[in-house]
């Protein structure tokens, strides 16, 4: 049996947002160009579709799958090395939404990302089931997060992915109902903590699809930890040991419209940065926490992202607009406008964009990426690679030379010797 002490690197890429929770990572010697059969070290066909970003530490890639056979919801491990799939734990019935969602609408239950700390790794479904592991395989304990009701209304189905964080595991429930915020312990699954977090949203803008985000909030001399929740027309700086609230910042929906559900996650940065999106592709913020004080330090109106998360990498945030495939490039504390342009690419994007080596990579829900200059002072296209493939709708992952590129059917490893 392989130890289980495996450090995490600052090349792999442990939850859906990467080591640094803003999208980017410091790996290097990164493909550029590559199709399904070229410069690719292994492709894994899996069991069905799923939009859950696949993690990698050490030796293990973990993603989750709806098994299109029967329906049903599975957790995955594969080896990072030859893209076989050394275990999978079947994770019951119910993988996918009504089959008569438009184009563009499709999700699987298979929507929330797992999260590794490189001895743990948790699995989270959009039926609420949650399921701890080693990374070997070893089933350590399973739950299910939502009330004991069962109900839990949320119209494109729960999608929020876990964060395993300084000896804790967080969950969020935003939803039409109590909402609420989960801590846990890994070894067990005890609930260390439940916080009830109220709103005045209304209808659909109580639902939220967003990840908790850890944040350092520095004030004078003093600094403290904090956790991120977004959604409820509400950004909410939370205690990590307790849940307790203690700051908030509504200036997302001042109009109180029904239809604000929340799907892109907050973004932090240096100096007390927070960038929060407004749904539906309404403004972006640039705001700065000290404490319980919130500054809003500028706004775009567009383009804005709906329902990705924007990329902070090399000094420059990035956000894509993915309904009119447009990205735009900005100063993270000033909010200048450093340019914007189309990625003309073939269809809608979900995923959110990935930044390292130099390179922003985004991929639209035909499987096409697009890969570009993070540099450069236009947007600069260095190729894009078509991998035909619908509805490819999963985050790019990159680790150690290697992109991890999940579409419809397959989880592609592109590069590498």
């Amino acid at each position: 049996m392989l130890p289980l002490l495996l450090a995490l690197l600052v090349t792999d890429w442990p939850q859906w947002r990467g080591p640094a929770f803003n999208g980017s990572t410091d790996a290097g010697s990164l493909p550029v160009e590559w199709s399904t059969t070229e410069n690719v070290a292994w492709k894994c066909d899996l069991p069905g579709p799923g939009s859950s970003t696949p993690v990698v530490v050490g030796d293990f890639v973990f993603l989750t799958a709806v098994d299109r056979v029967d329906n049903t919801l599975v957790a995955l491990a594969l080896d990072r090395v030859e893209g076989e799939i050394l275990w999978a734990v079947p994770m019951g019935a119910g993988g996918r939404l009504p089959e008569n969602l438009p184009r563009g609408r499709e999700n699987t239950m298979a929507a929330p990302s797992p999260v590794t700390d490189g001895e743990h790794v948790a699995f989270l479904f959009g039926t609420g089931e949650l399921l701890m592991c080693d990374v070997e395989g070893e089933e350590l304990w399973r739950r299910n997060i939502f009330p004991p009701s069962g109900q839990v209304v949320i119209n494109w189905g729960y999608a929020s992915s876990p964060l395993l964080w300084k000896g804790k595991l967080y969950v969020e429930v935003l939803h039409r109902g109590e909402s609420y915020v989960l801590a846990l312990d890994p070894d067990s699954g005890k609930e260390l903590w439940r916080h009830v977090r109220p709103n005045e949203a209304r209808a659909e803008s109580q639902e939220a699809y967003t990840t908790p985000i850890p944040f350092t909030n520095r004030y004078g001399d003093e600094e403290r930890e904090e956790l991120l929740i977004l959604g409820g027309d509400c950004l909410s700086g939370h205690d990590p040991e307790s849940g307790e609230e203690r700051w908030r910042w509504c200036g997302i929906n001042p109009r109180k419209a029904p239809n604000f559900r929340h799907v892109s996650s907050a973004v932090t940065g240096d100096d007390g940065l927070v960038v929060v999106t407004t749904p539906q592709h309404g403004p972006m913020h640039g705001l700065r926490v000290r404490g319980t004080q919130v500054e809003e330090l500028w706004t775009l109106q567009r383009p804005t992202p709906d329902s990705t998360t924007p990329l902070l990498y090399q000094g420059r945030l990035f956000a894509v607009d993915g309904r009119n495939q447009r990205l735009v490039c900005l100063e993270p504390q000033s909010g200048k406008l450093l340019y914007q342009g189309e990625l003309e690419t073939d269809a809608f994007l979900r995923a959110s964009p990935t930044g390292a080596d130099g390179k922003v990579y985004v991929i639209d829900a035909e499987g096409h990426v697009v890969v570009l200059d993070a540099a450069a002072e236009t947007l600069t296209v260095l190729a894009r690679n078509k991998m035909d493939s619908y509805p490819s709708r999963s985050t790019i992952s990159a680790s150690a030379g290697r992109l991890y590129v999940r579409t419809a059917d397959a989880l592609y490893c592109v590069g590498g010797d």
